[in-house]
């Protein structure tokens, strides 16, 4: 049940970044509930734990993925990529990938490594 709740969650923050402006003109007006509904679903995306070795043994051979998360909305405080930013910053096969994308590596909320998947999880209010 709680698994059906956390992609509902996710479903309805997702849906409504891509239906807001640009974060600009949300910096000070975010709607009711929609940042509550983010860091939900933010927390949902966050129950495992990433090493920071795991995020250092990630090799030029991996595949990543940036995928944004409620942009222009927030603050959105923490996910399991808290801590890690430095770590994530100097593994340059990462740091590269967001770099293309505009991101840095305090941009990165969540992070998820599937054998050599890896997929980051970017916010910025």
């Amino acid at each position: 049940m709680e698994s059906a709740v956390i992609k509902s969650l996710t479903i309805v923050a997702l849906a409504a970044t891509l239906a807001l402006p640009a974060a600009p003109a949300l910096a000070n007006n975010n709607p009711p509930g929609l940042v509550a509904a983010c860091q939900s679903a933010l927390e949902g995306m966050s129950n495992h734990i990433v090493r920071k070795e795991a995020v250092r043994a990630i090799g030029k051979g991996a595949r990543v993925t940036v995928r944004t998360f409620c942009m222009g909305i927030g603050p959105l405080d923490f996910g399991n990529a808290s801590g890690l930013g430095k770590t994530i910053g100097a593994n340059p096969v990462l740091a590269s990938a967001l770099a293309r994308r505009g991101f840095r590596a305090d941009d990165v909320t969540n992070i998820s490594i599937d054998g050599n998947h890896v997929t980051l999880v970017v916010h910025r209010e």
